[in-house]
């Protein structure tokens, strides 16, 4: 925690920042380890580190974040700091605050806000080694999951309780919450990337796109498999190895100084010699880690540039109406010459 106040003051100092107001829950836990959430605010200056929370937190403020000097106020805003505030010149605000708490402080302290994005979550970017151990156990409760799934799953049964299954069994393997409401679309409903379980019953023949993850110590899961139900036809098992192969051919290329839009468009460019790219919707992938969505992103727009200790998402698709869809997805920490795939399940297609 120490290193990160550290570098935190780095940056305000690049900023020309004399202190930063904290009020993302992700970044509030990275910096403090406190858990309190959306019940507290940071305030961060060259001197000083002060979570601000009301008395349901105090005890569990001074056991979660020890060095941190603790001020019983209730957030987002109330007068202690707002005095804290007011012996500063130039503090930042995440820009992710509510409307609310921006034109309160701007409304007393107009000079002294300035609005900031980002400066936490470029932070996170690299994981330090506990991260990625966390983010580990967080893939393989994921895989033991998808292992529970292939002895239950069957013809007959709904999306939605397919999604209940997925749910029950994060929580029984060691999951603190799901990263994402879970996806388990089937047959023509796989065509809709982020598709609602609903009360489509699984049918022979079907292909079956479970996309799902948990938290293990504040860390994200994120892993995507599809399924036959039944039987394969020929068609399902032609899209699948080619998707398979342009999903694998990706992960391939991951290494430390490869641009992010580099590895999207390679990944895009093996899929236009099957002509798929034109079914493929969405992003290569993403960071995940606090977050299950966060930097870097891996499109075509990204500016960032894979370092080793990143961790990101390698998950292709494709989603034909009328038909259905099939997605993979990876995740894996990025290393200089090359990757670590944390998601062990099997890619190859597997009937059930």
């Amino acid at each position: 925690m120490n290193q990160r106040i550290t570098r935190l003051r780095q940056s305000l100092e690049k900023l020309k920042l004399d202190g930063i107001i904290i009020d993302r829950r992700e970044n509030i836990y990275y910096l403090s380890g406190f858990t309190g959430g959306a019940d507290a605010r940071l305030l961060v200056t060259d001197q000083e580190t002060l979570l601000f929370t009301d008395s349901r937190y105090t005890e569990q403020a001074a056991r979660e974040s020890p060095e941190w000097t603790l001020i019983e106020e209730k957030p987002p805003l109330g007068q202690a700091l707002k005095e804290r505030v007011r012996r500063l010149e130039k503090v930042g605000l995440e820009d992710t605050v509510s409307y609310r708490l921006f034109r309160e402080l701007r409304e007393e302290m107009d000079e002294t806000i300035i609005p900031v994005s980002d400066v936490v979550e470029e932070l996170r970017v690299i994981k330090e080694p506990e991260e990625l151990e966390n983010l580990r156990k967080a893939a393989a409760i994921g895989s033991e999951v998808f292992s529970d799934l292939l002895l239950q799953l069957q013809a007959g049964m709904t999306e939605r309780s397919v999604a209940c299954l997925i749910i029950s069994a994060l929580r029984q393997r060691g999951a603190e919450k799901e990263s994402f409401d879970p996806i388990a679309v089937s047959g023509p409903n796989a065509s809709l990337p982020h598709g609602m379980p609903g009360d489509r019953v699984l049918q022979k023949g079907d292909m079956l796109t479970l996309d799902y993850g948990g938290f293990y110590q504040g860390y994200a899961g994120d892993m995507t498999r599809t399924v036959a139900i039944g039987e394969a036809g020929p068609r399902l098992r032609d899209l699948y190895a080619k998707l398979l192969e342009a999903q694998q051919y990706g992960v391939e290329q991951v290494r430390a100084g490869l641009k992010c839009s580099d590895l999207d468009r390679l990944v895009r460019e093996r899929l236009r010699e099957y002509d798929l790219d034109q079914f493929f919707a969405h992003s290569t992938g993403h960071g995940i880690g606090l977050e299950i969505h966060e930097s870097p992103s891996v499109s075509s727009r990204s500016q960032w540039i894979l370092q080793e200790g990143m961790v990101i998402t390698i998950e292709p698709g494709v989603y034909i109406p009328g038909w259905g869809g099939i997605r993979i997805e990876d995740s894996v920490i990025v290393k200089n010459y090359g990757c670590e795939v944390i998601t062990n399940s099997p890619k190859q297609l597997i009937v059930i």
